[in-house]
């Protein structure tokens, strides 16, 4: 026997040659199989007359399809729409990045080049002041040497001190106006127009360490300041426009082709590392990055007086009831929030990684007197009431004072901390959720 499948609500059998009838244009529905039944309310006599309006319905049926190359058209403009509403929601890429540059040993070296680029800038800004195309006025000359001063300033405090995110905005906002200052301050007319290719460097900072919206905001103030410093050699007493306009091009390629690439660069990054050390997601590490990462905080504990070692095993509360109820993209803002949250309370030496889909894992040491401290802010510090999705996590924590001993495998017995830490966590899970259970090892376990 012929299955069958049904669709609506009074069956009847349709016949093929019904498929581009009214009644089933309006229901939104098209049979392509003669053995389908559908439910719909019509009637077997309005379904009888269909196939005498079969030839005349079928051709005002061809006349309403847009064409190929209209449709495709519409396709594309949609797909760039979507894909620039995506590059324009991507959230700031600073404590992924620095964390990336952390992981790869990559963050004194950075810290060395970013501050030789500034206090090199600095030494242009100086060496400017000597030049026929450099500031003269007294103004000029003064501002000239706060941008000097400046330059040296922030380049030696990025190796002193290091960067945090609200510095690192700060340092944005610093260089913008910076360079700002030092087009103005050109007497030159050219030199004016490639002082601006600077701001095309800083565009691939924020391209590296921020958001697509500051870097919208970057371009847009230097076409400002690009625009300003192109009006005395176009319209000037003595312009030449054709020069002009010939380094604009140049300077605003510079600007947009730097910044874009960057981006680009970054995205290939971010693909790569779902095949590497990091969580494509939350940027954290993954299994196999804990693995090869965890035992720079074992050697730390090994060598550090009076210390413990931590082992924390973390799950979302109900994370696949999430996932059904609200979907899979509200799933991740969530998945986001808590390794955020994680990556906030943790210790900077502290490896954090996401090893399942809502499961996280952390490790890290500290002395033993910070213990109950850091155990007791743990909780509130993962949960909020103030959350548009509220969501639980079940905490497990494995805390191990005593040190390794000679021979001891170091990688089983992190694997062994684990388990007691995954223990924990289920008991925190069998308990109601939202809550932490710790586990004290001892030295013979």
């Amino acid at each position: 026997m012929t299955s069958r499948k049904t669709v609506s609500e009074a069956e009847y059998n349709i016949d093929t040659r019904c498929i581009y009838t009214p009644c089933w244009r309006n229901a939104d529905i098209r049979v392509a199989d003669p053995n389908i039944s559908v439910r719909c309310g019509i009637d077997p006599v309005s379904i009888a007359m269909c196939q005498t309006e079969e030839e005349s319905v079928r051709d005002e049926w061809r006349t309403l399809q847009p064409s190929r190359t209209d449709a495709l058209m519409t396709s594309q403009m949609k797909s760039m729409r979507t894909l620039t509403r995506e590059w324009l929601i991507l959230p700031d890429q600073y404590d992924r990045f620095t964390r990336y540059l952390r992981d790869n040993g990559l963050t004194t070296a950075t810290r060395l080049l970013l501050g030789i680029i500034v206090i090199g800038l600095g030494v242009c800004a100086l060496l400017n002041r000597f030049s026929p195309a450099g500031p003269t006025s007294t103004i000029a000359l003064f501002f000239n040497t706060v941008v000097v001063i400046s330059c040296f300033v922030v380049g030696v405090s990025w190796w002193v001190f290091g960067p945090t995110k609200r510095r690192s905005f700060g340092f944005v906002v610093f260089c913008d106006i910076a360079v700002t200052i030092s087009v103005v301050g050109d007497s030159s007319q050219l030199a004016r127009l490639l002082t601006c290719v600077i701001f095309a460097l800083v565009g691939i900072y924020i391209a590296y360490f921020h958001n697509p919206k500051l870097q919208i905001a970057h371009i847009a103030f230097s076409l400002l300041v690009i625009a300003v410093a192109a009006q005395p050699i176009l319209f000037g007493p003595d312009r030449d426009p054709a020069l002009g306009v010939s380094k604009v091009l140049v300077v605003i390629t510079a600007l947009v082709v730097c910044a874009f690439i960057s981006q680009i660069v970054l995205t290939m990054l971010s693909m790569d590392a779902s095949s590497s050390d990091l969580d494509p997601l939350t940027g954290l590490l993954n299994r196999r990055g804990l693995d090869r990462h965890v035992e720079k905080v074992l050697g730390g504990f090994q060598r550090q007086e009076s210390a413990a070692l931590l082992v924390i095993a973390i799950d979302i509360d109900r994370f696949k009831t999430i996932n059904d109820v609200h979907g899979h993209d509200v799933g991740d803002r969530i998945i986001l929030r808590v390794s955020q949250r994680l990556s906030a309370w943790a210790h900077a030496d502290a490896v954090v990684a996401r090893v399942g889909g809502d499961e996280f894992i952390l490790v890290q040491r500290l002395s033993v007197p910070a213990i109950g401290p850091m155990l007791n802010s743990i909780g509130p510090a993962m949960h909020s009431n103030t959350d548009e999705i509220p969501s639980t996590s079940s905490i497990g924590i494995a805390v191990r004072t005593h040190k390794f001993v000679a021979g001891e495998d170091r990688a089983a017995a992190f694997t062994d901390m684990q388990k007691v830490a995954d223990s924990a966590m289920y008991e925190s899970k069998r308990l109601g959720g939202g809550r932490v259970h710790t586990i004290v090892t001892t030295a013979g376990r």
